[in-house]
């Protein structure tokens, strides 16, 4: 037996030494590493230093964070931006009302996402709605002028059309993915 394999036994039996049973017990109380930016359990916490900066050339800068704070990724909070800013100028309550989807007398499409109601309207898939079926919530046509809700909305649509094989933009006729 050369040495290098006598001194590879030797670590080995050290290590199995020290792991034994002390060993495991120490490993499984010992404490996980915290990530910085993920270690709190409500996103209220966050403090200021936590806070990722907006870049200069953000159309819609004031909805990044926002964003952020609703788990959307950084790629597609660049995508969103750029969405959000084609569809209502970063305008919580714009209004088109020349979509054709009416419900309940509100007609067209809501809010920063510019959201049709088509995707709270009752379908045969979807005999409550598709995103009160996503989302788990009642939904009328005017929640889609709150911001938070509208973007839970497009982030539903987006994960729908990538579950689908697609880039998640297709419902904001994207094809540039």
């Amino acid at each position: 037996m050369n040495g290098m394999n006598v001194m590879r036994k030797i670590v080995l039996m050290v290590v199995a030494s020290f792991v034994g049973v002390a060993g495991v017990a120490n490993a499984v109380s010992a404490p996980p590493e915290k990530d910085k930016l993920h270690d709190r359990t409500n996103v209220a916490d966050r403090v200021k230093d936590d806070l990722l900066p907006v870049p200069a050339w953000a159309l819609c800068g004031e909805w990044w964070q926002p964003l952020r704070d609703s788990g959307w990724k950084e790629k597609d909070v660049r995508m969103a931006d750029f969405i959000i800013h084609r569809e209502s100028r970063c305008n919580p309550l714009a209004h088109n009302k020349k979509d054709p989807v009416t419900i309940d007398g509100t007609k067209g499409s809501l809010g920063l996402f510019q959201i049709n109601l088509f995707w709270i309207s009752k379908t045969t898939a979807y005999p409550n709605g598709f995103l009160q079926t996503v989302l788990q919530r009642d939904l009328i046509p005017s929640d889609l002028f709150d911001p938070q809700t509208n973007m839970d909305a497009a982030a539903a649509i987006v994960k729908y059309n990538r579950g689908l094989g697609g880039c998640g933009w297709a419902a904001w006729a994207w094809k540039g993915c």
